[in-house]
C-alpha cells in the first residue's frame, strides 16, 4: 500500500515517541519541524523536542501530560496522538527514506514559491533596477535555503571542532588510540591507532594470501573488544564456510572436517565445536556475516547499518566488504575502471556519513599477482620495491586516492622457506614426522598509505599465516634493514619458531598444536 505524506509524518512521529535513538538519527540527518505539513504534527513534535531536551522519560503518558499542561491536548490532538500511537514504528533505514521524501516535498514547495514570486513580478511588469535586484536577491536567498535544507547534515564552523579538541584534551582519562582496538594484532593496532571512525581502509593481495581471513579476524577482534555491531558483507563465500573458518581458528581443526562434521577417520568433533562455540560467544552476537547478492546495493547496506545501530542503541558500527569490485551499482557501468572508482568514492562518502570505519578487500590484477610470485632472481628477494601495491588492484584508477589507509598483503618467500626448513630440521631432530608440521606462510602486510599516522618502528607488519587453519598470528615488524643481503635472517627465523612453539602452535613430540 502506498503511503501519503500524512502517513509518513505519523509514522515518523510514532518512531520518535517510542525510540530516542530514532529521534537522534533524524536530527543528525537534518530533521526540523518545518518538514512537517500539518499544524497538529508540528505541535506534537515540538512537545517531543521539549521532553527529550529535558532528558525526561518519553512515552504516550508523558507526552499526553505535557500537551495537557500546555493547553494543547485538544480533541484534534487526542485523535492524532491516538493514531500515531497505533502505528507500527519505522526502522532506522525507513526513517532515512522518509526524511528524504519530506525534504524533497519541502524543496518542491519552496521552488513553487520562487516560481510564483518571479511570475508575479514579471506579470506586474516592474522594470526599475532596484526592483529587479530585490526580487532576484530574494529568489537567490530562497534557492540557497533550499540547498541548505537538502543537505544531509548541518554545516558547523571550525570553532566547534576546536572547542571539542580542547574539551577532549582536558579529560582526566586521555584516549591512547584513535579507533577501535584490533588487539591482539598489537603492532598493526599501533601503526593504525585502531580502526578509526570516518576512515576508509583498503586491503589488497593475490589469491591464497588470506585477505578474507585477515579481514574476518579484524572483524572478530572489534566485536569482541568493543561489543560493537560489525557487518561483514561477502560476495565470495557463504556464511557456513566463513563460520567453519572461525571455528577452525578456535579448535585447530581443518575447516573441511568442520563442514563435514567429523575427522578423516569418521570420529565426531561435536564436543570440540561446542567448546569453540562457547568461546566464540564473546564476539558472535555482534558479528553479522551477510551473504550478499545483486540486491545489496549501497543504499540497502546503508539502511541495514542504520537499523543495526538502532537495534543496539549505538552510533557505532564497522562495515567490511569482501570484495569491493563485486558491490552492485543501481545503474550499469560498462568500464571496469570507472565502475571501481565509482564504488570506491561511494564507500569513502559512506564512511564519513555513518562516521564509521569501512574496510574493503580488493583483488590484484595480473601484474600485481605476478609481482607476488616467487622471484626468479634471488637478488629480487631483497628488493623491498619488488612487490604489488594498491595501484595493482583490479580495475584500480583513483582507488588509493580515495583510501585513508591502503594495505597490501604479500608473501615473504625467503622467510617462508627459511621457516619451513627450520620446522623440518627441528622435527627430525626430535624424532617427529615432518609431515606433522603445519604449513605456515610468512606474510608481510605493507601499510603504504596511512593518513594522519602515528610514528611507529616500521610500516611493515609480519604475520605467520597457518594455511590449513586460515589463521593469522602477528609475529613482528619487518624492518627495512632485513632487505639487505648481509642481514642475518637465521636469528629472526629462530625467534619466529620459538614464538610459535611457546604458543603451542607447533607440535612437540606427538602433541598436536593448539588453536
Amino acid at each position: 500500500m502506498t503511503m501519503d505524506y500524512h502517513d509518513i509524518e505519523a509514522s515518523l512521529l510514532s518512531g520518535f515517541l517510542r525510540d530516542r535513538h530514532l529521534f537522534t538519527i533524524a536530527l543528525n540527518e537534518g530533521f526540523h519541524v518545518d518538514l512537517l505539513a500539518t499544524p497538529v504534527a508540528k505541535r506534537l513534535v515540538k512537545a517531543l523536542f521539549d521532553l527529550y531536551g529535558r532528558s525526561a522519560a518519553v512515552d504516550e503518558v508523558a507526552v499526553r501530560a505535557h500537551l495537557d499542561d500546555h493547553g494543547l491536548l485538544s480533541p484534534e490532538m487526542e485523535r492524532y496522538l491516538g493514531a500515531v500511537v497505533a502505528r507500527t514504528p519505522p526502522n532506522a533505514g525507513q526513517v532515512i527514506g522518509y526524511l528524504d521524501l519530506l525534504k524533497a516535498r519541502e524543496s518542491r514547495e519552496l521552488l513553487q514559491k520562487v516560481h510564483e514570486e518571479l511570475g508575479a513580478f514579471l506579470h506586474k511588469g516592474g522594470d526599475r533596477p532596484q526592483d529587479i535586484i530585490q526580487v532576484t536577491s530574494e529568489a537567490i536567498g530562497r534557492l540557497m535555503e533550499i540547498q541548505k535544507r537538502r543537505m544531509r547534515k548541518q554545516v558547523a564552523p571550525v570553532s566547534s571542532a576546536l572547542g571539542d579538541l580542547v574539551e577532549f584534551a582536558d579529560r582526566s582519562d586521555p584516549v591512547r588510540q584513535l579507533g577501535f582496538s584490533i588487539r591482539p594484532f598489537d603492532r598493526l593496532n599501533e601503526v593504525l591507532s585502531g580502526l578509526r571512525r570516518g576512515f576508509y581502509y583498503g586491503l589488497a593481495g593475490a589469491p591464497r594470501r588470506g585477505k578474507t581471513n585477515f579481514a574476518l579476524e579484524l572483524a572478530t577482534f572489534i566485536a569482541a573488544n568493543h561489543r560493537t555491531p560489525v557487518l561483514y558483507y561477502t560476495w565470495e563465500q557463504t556464511r557456513r564456510v566463513l563460520g567453519a573458518r572461525l571455528m577452525a581458528r578456535e579448535t585447530g581443526l581443518n575447516p573441511t572436517w568442520i563442514l563435514v562434521g567429523a575427522d578423516p577417520e569418521g570420529r565426531s568433533i561435536a564436543h570440540k565445536l561446542r567448546e569453540a562455540q562457547q568461546r566464540m560467544a564473546r564476539y558472535a552476537p555482534y558479528l553479522y556475516v551477510v551473504e550478499a547478492g545483486r540486491q545489496h546495493t549501497l543504499d540497502r547496506i546503508r539502511a541495514h547499518a542504520y537499523n543495526l545501530m538502532q537495534e543496539f542503541e549505538t552510533s557505532d558500527i564497522v562495515i567490511f566488504f569482501d570484495y569491493l569490485q563485486k558491490i552492485p551499482l543501481s545503474e550499469y557501468v560498462d568500464d571496469q575502471r570507472a565502475r571501481t572508482d565509482f564504488i570506491s568514492t561511494a564507500l569513502a562518502e559512506m564512511s564519513l556519513e555513518l562516521n564509521c570505519p569501512i574496510f574493503a578487500i580488493s583483488p590484484l590484477d595480473k601484474e600485481g599477482c605476478r609481482l607476488d610470485e616467487r622471484p626468479a632472481d634471488e637478488a629480487e628477494e631483497f628488493n623491498v620495491y619488488n612487490r604489488p601495491t594498491m595501484h595493482h588492484s583490479m580495475g584500480s584508477g583513483d582507488l588509493e586516492y580515495d583510501l585513508d589507509v591502503a594495505m597490501v598483503l604479500a608473501k615473504d618467500w625467503k622467510a617462508t622457506h627459511d621457516l619451513a626448513t627450520l620446522l623440518e630440521s627441528r622435527a627430525r631432530s626430535e624424532g617427529l614426522d615432518p609431515a606433522l608440521m603445519p604449513k605456515v606462510d610468512i606474510i608481510n602486510l605493507f601499510v603504504d598509505k596511512n593518513r594522519d599516522a602515528p610514528e611507529t618502528a616500521s610500516y611493515i607488519v609480519q604475520y605467520a599465516f597457518f594455511v590449513t587453519l586460515n589463521k593469522f598470528l602477528e609475529v613482528d615488524y619487518k624492518l627495512e634493514k632485513e632487505y639487505r643481503p648481509d642481514f642475518h635472517a637465521f636469528a629472526k627465523t629462530q625467534e619466529i619458531y620459538n614464538y610459535l612453539r611457546e604458543g603451542g602452535h607447533i607440535p612437540t613430540r606427538e602433541v598436536a598444536p593448539q588453536a
